[in-house]
């Protein structure tokens, strides 16, 4: 038994002695510099590290461009909302100019065509038409407690327009030259020559009366005669596209109207001809 209990002793002491000699050997290594000067053992940790600092630089490098597209994609995304919002913003805006742009436009020319005429006269807007094709009737936003009465003119920059035909407190009702019931008493301005254009409910109009002995030719220009009581002389009507001989001894003549009567959106009501000016060294001036 002794034996035993020694050989068990002296197995014990040859594993410490091992064991002491491998921690020997590993501190020296430890302390082993390559012929650069780095020690072996840092070397061989930094190689065995180094897989795993790859991993985690790669990681990390990932993560970060990640979070950043992500970042720049949302911050990208609402740029480009608040941009597309702002675009239409000035496209309505853009828009909004270019209409007043354009109705000043037109005021401009509805006003310098009221100074040049030598009557009194109301500017108005259309604010309704009549639900057929053409609109052979309008309304517009003035009424008597304007001044407006029946069968007063109503004209463009362009032209004849029609004549009132219904007035109210604050709107009147407007016939126009296209309507079927509605005449003009014209005459053809290059040659004088007298006549009466009609309405057929369509875009042109019908001249009547004239002769077939009368030259009458495409392109001339028809103008009020001041005939019918109602519109003054020498207002614009329209011109003439279409003139043959008729079978009935009167001419066949098709007219286009100046004015757009289907676009209109601003015209003047003719009140009447401008009050005298009373000379204040004249007996019984107004003073």
């Amino acid at each position: 038994m002794s034996i035993e209990l020694a050989s068990k002793g002296e197995g014990r002491i040859l594993y410490l002695v091992i064991a002491l000699l491998l921690l020997h050997l590993t501190l020296i290594s430890i302390q082993v510099e390559d012929p650069s000067g780095t020690l072996l053992f840092k070397k061989c940790v930094l190689l065995a590290a180094s897989p795993m600092l790859n991993g985690a630089s790669n990681a990390a490098r990932a993560f970060s461009h990640f979070w950043t597209g992500y970042l720049w994609l949302h911050g990208a995304r609402a740029e480009n909302a608040r941009l597309k919002e702002d675009v239409r913003q000035l496209v309505l805006l853009n828009s909004s100019l270019a209409q007043a742009e354009e109705e000043n436009s037109r005021l401009q020319r509805l006003l310098a065509f009221g100074v040049s005429f030598p009557y009194q006269t109301l500017g108005a807007r259309v604010i309704g038409r009549t639900p057929n094709f053409l609109s052979s009737t309008l309304y517009l936003d003035r009424g008597s407690l304007d001044g407006v009465r029946a069968d007063q003119p109503v004209v463009s920059d362009a032209g004849v327009v029609g004549r009132t035909v219904l007035v109210t407190s604050n709107n009147c009702q407007v016939q126009l030259i296209t309507n079927a019931d509605a005449s003009v008493g014209v005459m053809v301005e290059r040659t004088r020559v007298p006549g009466v254009v009609r309405g057929t409910e369509n875009l042109l109009l019908d001249l009547n009366y004239i002769g077939n002995t009368e030259e009458v030719n495409v392109g001339d220009a028809l103008v009020t005669s001041g005939l019918d009581g109602i519109f003054p002389k020498g207002l614009p009507v329209g011109k003439v596209v279409d003139s043959q001989k008729g079978k009935t001894g009167f001419r066949t003549i098709r007219v286009e109207p100046s004015a757009d009567i289907i676009r209109i959106e601003e015209v003047l009501v003719l009140l009447g001809p401008p009050k005298p000016v009373t000379d204040p060294l004249t007996p019984g001036a107004v003073k």
